[in-house]
């Protein structure tokens, strides 16, 4: 079972945390919680496990940090692991689009409204903004009625 080759396979990586998950609750079996850094290695040992790469968003949970959230599933088992990452507001993390192709979309969109660069990405540029855009809308500092450049004149 992936519920339980999966914890395995993550223990020589030495995360913070590696535990059943309230699926009722959550939708997953498996919670995780690891470093920035340690994501491309999260990331190819849930690939030799047969998973794919279902989501990844952030959440803005502070004024110094966000929360990367990566979600995998696998098509053979039902089994969901959620993986959180913590990230200093200035800091970058590293891209696992080498590892899982489609993440290069998930990571340009979180590029894009929440302001996260992902270090050593092919492509990273906004996907749903202008270029020129001078905000990220899904930062908590963003002011609902602010005026930005995306808006057109009047």
């Amino acid at each position: 079972m992936l519920t339980d080759s999966i914890p395995k396979a993550l223990a020589p990586l030495n995360l913070e945390k590696v535990a059943p998950g309230e699926y009722a609750q959550t939708g997953c079996h498996l919670e995780v919680a690891a470093t920035p850094e340690q994501m491309p290695g999260v990331a190819q040992a849930m690939l030799k496990e047969g998973c794919f790469l279902e989501s990844l968003t952030a959440v803005d949970t502070s004024k110094a940090a966000f929360t990367l959230v990566y979600h995998f599933a696998n098509f053979h088992e039902l089994c969901r692991t959620v993986v959180h990452a913590s990230l200093p507001k200035e800091a970058e993390a590293p891209t696992i689009s080498h590892v899982y192709p489609g993440a290069d979309w998930y990571e340009r969109e979180v590029y894009d409204l929440f302001g996260i660069k992902f270090a050593g990405h092919p492509n990273l540029k906004r996907l749903l903004l202008p270029e020129d855009a001078d905000f990220h809308p899904l930062l908590k500092e963003f002011p609902a009625e602010a005026e930005t450049k995306a808006e057109p004149e009047k």
